[in-house]
């Protein structure tokens, strides 16, 4: 969780300091600014669907994703995506199971056309805080939380400030076969700075 902490924090340095850069510099036109050496910012929806073995645990799932963007050129950009996945209970063998999620990934996106328009393939990695639990019938519920390791790739495609996008992660790289979970959403993008 401090590396997550420390992370984010270094992302806002950055961002800080591209903020201050673009203030006292020579006046650049509009499109400029929205596209090159700013924070953006916006909110993604999320859908989760685990795949292979992850799928006898754990069952369909969605949930909000915070997301900013620092946009190094008008193709290339550093991402930060911190969110929730709750998830429904799957129903085997007698027991009621479920992994929810919470996300901290830090990664990069990078747009095929220009003006950070249209395609776009995105990779990330970071922690994800599995929080699992597991029924019997008629029983008490056994949980338990693990903070892991994980990674993804991503191709998506934005249309001005509204992008969609679909996912393969990994939420435990120690697992790397048996953590898989496919993503997909639609995000909005409120604004900048």
């Amino acid at each position: 969780m401090k590396n997550a902490i420390a992370m984010i924090a270094a992302l806002l340095c950055v961002g800080g300091a591209a903020r201050a850069e673009k203030i006292h510099s020579s006046p650049r036109n509009h499109k400029d600014e929205v596209r090159v050496h700013n924070i953006l910012f916006g909110l993604d929806t999320e859908v989760a669907v685990p795949v292979g073995n992850y799928a006898d645990v754990n069952s369909i799932g969605g949930g909000p994703i915070l997301t900013g963007e620092y946009t190094l050129t008008d193709t290339w950009g550093v991402t930060m995506r911190f969110g929730f996945q709750g998830h429904s209970d799957r129903t085997i063998g007698g027991f009621d199971s479920h992994v929810h999620s919470i996300p901290m990934l830090l990664g990069t996106k990078y747009y095929m056309g220009h003006e950070r328009q249209g395609m776009f393939g995105a990779f990330e990695l970071g922690l994800f805080d599995l929080m699992s639990s597991a029924t019997p019938f008629n029983g008490q519920s056994v949980t338990s939380n693990d903070v892991k390791f994980g990674m993804g790739v991503g191709l998506g495609y934005q249309q001005d400030r509204w992008s969609a996008r679909i996912n393969l992660h990994t939420q435990d790289v120690g697992n790397f076969g048996s953590a898989f979970m496919v993503t997909t959403g639609i995000g909005y993008s409120f604004g900048s700075f």
